[in-house]
């Protein structure tokens, strides 16, 4: 299951970071010229803090318009340790994906530093590669479908209309009495499973693209609970 399985089958591994003497202007440099939402902040290389893009709106925020320059005027005022999320909050590579999530949700959080036991920096995972995992589970190369070698999800492909053909086949198919009705019942407690999915990672596209507002945090959060809800339903069953 997705849940148990490690945290550095899904990390990214080349990870930005600001090291903790650098001058507080360089947070700027950084997320403006990369498309990153968290900066771990090291120490040589352990990890000791955690900037993310809602550190800085709020440090944009202190900028006066006056100023010549940003980042000189943050260099005089602030350094990158009075700014930083500290202690930072971190997961260990071996660690499971289940403790990756709950993480995040317990601290309000989207991203996590991956470190080894010696808490130096080997990577980070975000709540998008957490929704990708659970979408594409192909790509983490799952074994073949029982009973069809060599057909597993990275072989079989079903388009939209396709998919949308077999669950309206599968609502007539369900109101019968036999071995069919139960595939059909499964087919769409598999759909409703889906599409709850799906509408996590729209949700999650509209919120990292739009900057990560309030609104679109409370319609993330809403989807996620739904997708939890539906996953932990069981299928319908048949009085066969």
């Amino acid at each position: 299951m997705l849940a148990n399985e490690p945290v550095n089958r899904f990390m990214s591994e080349a990870v930005l970071s600001i090291d903790i003497s650098s001058p507080a202007g360089e947070i700027l440099r950084l997320f403006a010229g990369y498309p990153v939402h968290h900066l771990p902040v090291v120490d040589k290389t352990k990890v000791v803090g955690m900037l993310s893009s809602a550190d800085l709106l709020k440090l944009e925020s202190v900028i006066p318009r006056y100023a010549t320059s940003r980042e000189t005027y943050l260099n005089s005022k602030v350094n990158v340790a009075a700014i930083m999320r500290h202690p930072p909050i971190t997961i260990r590579s071996d660690q499971s994906i289940g403790h990756a999530a709950t993480l995040m949700a317990v601290h309000g959080i989207h991203g996590l530093a991956v470190t080894d036991r010696g808490d130096n920096l080997i990577g980070i995972i975000t709540t998008t590669d957490i929704i990708h995992a659970a979408l594409y589970p192909e790509r983490r190369g799952d074994a073949p479908v029982d009973g069809l070698p060599g057909a597993g999800p990275a072989h079989v492909q079903v388009t939209p209309a396709e998919l949308d053909q077999a669950v309206r086949a599968a609502r007539v198919a369900a109101e019968g009495n036999d071995s069919n009705a139960a595939i059909a019942c499964a087919l769409l407690h598999t759909n409703t499973r889906l599409r709850a999915l799906e509408n996590v990672l729209s949700c999650a596209d509209r919120y990292l693209r739009a900057g990560q507002d309030e609104r679109l945090h409370a319609e993330l959060s809403k989807a996620i609970e739904r997708a939890r809800t539906v996953q932990g339903e069981s299928a319908p069953t048949l009085g066969l």
